[in-house]
């Protein structure tokens, strides 16, 4: 069993004290690094006197003689082995011996050092019974014990004296004593009559004969010891301890505790505080350990739970409780979840409906996202992604399949046909609704225009791209662009007040497609007997100088027929020369399919010498 230290370092200043009648012997000692050296030592008579000193001086341990009578001591013979393995047997030795009746606080044990020549070691085990009680003044209470058996072994360690060492209390009858033997030496602790000092004396050299005899010693050598003892004891009176120590006892303590005087006087009085002081800065300081009361400990919360759980009982309390709740307690928990979700929402019958009839829902609005398109939206982004210069034909979107854009395509803003459907299939590729865009064209005709196809396949139809306001011809349309008129110049309450004097939101929104009941134009008539265009659809305005994308023939997105629409005079005079080449070649191919209808064939020819007078006029 391991013991606690003492906690005397390296540089600790200790104080020892012992009651010697009714005052204290008290001895400081200092502990430097090297050899403990003796700082004083003093006597005083009272307790009072005792605590004054100890608050003068402030030592960092103190230590208290415990007569050899309160204590219990044994001695055992030990294999010279290693110190851990010394250590382990006599644990087990002092639990056989004491069986567990002596707390940890009130026992101690410790191998002694061999002399030379030996092959066994010493091993000491002292106990001090709880019901052995010893009065001290409260300022020693948490001092450390030493039973005056150890300042005989600190004093013995390592020497065997053939003289026997002696220590002995007249006053409370306590005898300490210590014989060499062939297989180390022997320490007793116990207790003699001390009615008298003549029969305490007869009792110390009794025991002393005893226990010399017990360990083998010889009838000769015995009759020598108690003889030299006895004379010894002649020169000791009654009212101070009897303390005898060899000579070579003396000489070799000198070499452990430094300021040790030679006088035997001074051993008399002083021998057992040295050997207390030796033991406890020395290799026996495991038996300077003792302690009044059992220390107390203030354990951690965690130390505490960790002591709880120690206890077979508790632990299987515990796992008892630990299979209950993964049995039952998913269940219990789901219950009290359960009457908590009942008592906060108490129609959640109906919630719940609702919430599934919602995922139900959603799963048709995704299921459809992926098999329906909108229509409308498709169309609307295929025409406004248009560059200008380009008029479409037809449109064609089929769900699942690619859509497919007819169109022709002429020379504006300084690309050529060619370049504009590039920049079509580039623009709608850019969108993010459309990939794998591809296009073919014709070859380019007399006036550079080229009819061409375009494929594409819908990846997101849903996609709403971003567009700049120079990009949306929703919002700035081409007739504005045309017209110079930017999209914030526009006047909402003028729109409003024009839809106000509608009979019809309808005919606001669709005048442009009446149908004009004015007379088809000749070549022979004048432009100012026409106050407007036959046809607005197909024609600009009477105060638009310019023609805008949707404003060209075909420019509807129908499909174009054998015979071109009516063209007026207005619309003729606004024309380029590359649309006036451009609608020579429509009229001409107009007339070559125009069969039978002479009505027809007039109005073509006449339309035709229109365009050819007024290519005429531009050209010069």
């Amino acid at each position: 069993m391991n013991n606690p230290s003492n906690n005397v370092t390296s540089e600790s200043t200790i104080l020892l004290t012992h009651r010697v009648g009714d005052g204290w012997r008290c001895m400081l000692v200092k502990q430097n690094g090297g050899i403990p050296s003796i700082i004083e030592t003093a006597e005083v008579n009272q307790d009072e006197s005792l605590e004054s000193l100890i608050e003068s001086h402030d030592p960092d341990q103190i230590f208290t003689v415990l007569s050899g009578a309160q204590s219990v001591c044994r001695t055992t013979t030990l294999p010279d082995v290693d110190q851990d393995q010394i250590v382990e047997a006599l644990r087990l030795q002092a639990e056989a011996r004491f069986l567990g009746t002596t707390p940890n606080h009130r026992r101690v044990m410790a191998p002694l050092d061999s002399a030379i020549g030996e092959t066994n070691r010493v091993g000491l085990i002292i106990a001090w019974p709880e019901k052995q009680s010893v009065a001290v003044p409260t300022c020693l209470e948490d001092a450390h014990f030493v039973p005056d058996t150890v300042a005989l072994a600190a004093l013995l360690d390592g020497i065997r004296p053939t003289e026997p060492m002696l220590i002995a209390n007249p006053l409370d009858g306590s005898v300490s004593l210590a014989i060499s033997h062939a297989n180390g030496a022997a320490i007793r602790a116990t207790k003699e009559d001390n009615s008298s000092i003549d029969t305490f004396k007869s009792g110390l050299l009794s025991i002393t004969r005893e226990t010399a005899e017990i360990h083998n010693h010889s009838a000769s050598f015995v009759d020598g010891l108690i003889s030299a003892l006895n004379a010894k004891l002649s020169s000791f009176t009654s009212d101070n301890p009897i303390v005898i120590l060899p000579e070579i006892i003396t000489e070799h303590a000198g070499t452990s505790l430094a300021c040790c005087e030679s006088s035997d006087d001074w051993w008399k009085s002083w021998g057992i505080l040295v050997g207390c002081a030796i033991a406890a800065t020395g290799s026996l300081e495991s038996l300077t350990t003792l302690k009044l009361a059992a220390p107390e400990i203030n354990p951690t919360f965690s130390e505490k739970v960790t002591q709880s759980l120690d206890s077979p009982k508790l632990s299987k309390q515990l796992v008892t409780a630990a299979v209950l709740c993964i049995v039952f307690g998913p269940a219990l928990l789901s219950g009290l979840r359960l009457g908590l979700l009942d008592m906060l929402n108490p129609n959640i019958s109906e919630q719940y409906a609702l919430k599934i009839e919602s995922k139900q829902e959603q799963i048709v609005y995704k299921e459809l996202e992926k098999s329906a398109w909108p229509m409308s939206k498709l169309i609307a982004d295929v025409t406004n992604h248009t560059p200008v210069g380009i008029d479409l034909e037809s449109v064609r979107i089929d769900i699942g399949e690619p859509i497919s854009v007819r169109g022709r395509a002429l020379s504006a803003d300084g690309k050529s046909a060619a370049e504009l459907i590039a920049k079509y299939q580039e623009s709608l590729q850019q969108t993010g609704i459309f990939k794998d865009v591809q296009f073919s064209y014709d070859t380019a005709g007399t006036y550079g225009d080229r009819d061409f196809d375009l494929w594409a396949t819908v990846a997101d139809p849903l996609r709403r791209p971003r567009l700049t306001q120079d990009d949306d011809f929703g919002v700035w349309t081409l007739a504005m662009r045309q017209d110079g008129i930017q999209p914030e110049e526009l006047d909402p309450a003028v729109d409003v007040e024009r839809a106000g004097n509608e009979s019809s939101p309808l005919g606001t929104a669709n005048v442009g497609e009446i149908p004009s009941s004015d007379p088809i134009p000749h070549a022979g008539d004048s432009r100012n007997d026409i106050d407007r265009p036959r046809n607005p659809r197909n024609g600009a305005s009477s105060d638009n100088g310019t023609a805008s994308r949707g404003e060209t023939p075909n420019a509807s997105g129908s499909p174009s027929s054998r015979v071109p629409e009516p063209l007026t005079i207005e619309q003729i005079g606004n024309m380029s020369a590359d649309e006036i080449r451009i609608a020579l070649k429509d009229v001409t191919e107009g007339l070559n399919h125009v069969g039978r209808d002479a009505e027809a064939k007039a109005r073509l020819r006449s339309e035709m010498r229109m365009l050819l007078d007024q290519l005429k006029e531009v050209q010069n």
